[in-house]
């Protein structure tokens, strides 16, 4: 990204900190600019780039939770960032790697400091995430209030009633049970009926058949 952009965002996220503090760690961390050449640009030596770049970096962690700290600690600090970037001295190594087995708070420090700068670098470069899914379409028609007691499920929509089907497919209104009943009352006599009049039909035919005989 450009400078600009990597001291822009730095602000950002670093309102209250001194100016030279948000350039150097925007130009360091997010624009990846070397540290000799921020010293330059910014009119500092390397243990004054060194300082700032521990101030930017523990306003940083406070962004992330905030923790006590002694002298030693603050020194401590100074010697963390220098190692994030590469430019801690082997013999200021060995003292750090002393105190922070004997310190959970500069541990801790860290830990915090790695995780903001991820969170910084992720703002700049958001991560690739899931795409986004379709929202599911509601039911048609208003809700059935719930009764007292109870707790709606929204897991899934309830299925529509499927509509009946005529001869030529349709959809006809359902009859209530009384019409129902009452044209099966009607379609059982007029069967009666028919089938007395076969009979009848038959026992004429029969009696025909005997007087001829």
């Amino acid at each position: 990204m450009s400078d600009a952009d990597a001291v822009r965002h730095a602000g950002s996220v670093l309102p209250a900190a001194p100016e030279r503090e948000r350039v150097a760690l925007g130009l360091v961390v997010l624009a990846g600019r070397p540290r000799g050449e921020v010293a330059g640009r910014l009119g500092l030596s390397e243990d004054g780039l060194s300082l700032a770049l521990a101030g930017a970096r523990k306003e940083l962690r406070r962004t992330v939770a905030a923790l006590p700290g002694s002298g030693w600690c603050e020194r401590a600090e100074r010697l963390i960032s220098d190692r994030l970037d590469g430019a801690l001295a082997a013999s200021s190594e060995a003292r750090l790697d002393v105190h922070l087995r004997n310190c959970p708070r500069c541990v801790e420090h860290e830990r915090r400091l790695v995780q903001a700068t991820d969170a910084l670098v992720a703002g700049v470069v958001p991560a690739p995430g899931p795409p986004e899914l379709a929202p599911v379409p509601e039911p048609a028609g208003d809700p059935e209030p719930a009764e007292p007691g109870t707790v709606e499920s929204e897991a899934a929509p309830r299925p529509a009633p499927v509509p009946e089907s005529g001869p030529m497919g349709a959809p006809q209104p359902r009859r209530p049970l009384r019409q129902v009943a009452i044209a099966l009352s009607w379609q059982a006599l007029l069967a009666i009926a028919i089938l007395l009049t076969v009979a009848s039909l038959a026992l004429a035919v029969a009696g025909i058949l005997g007087a001829e005989l």
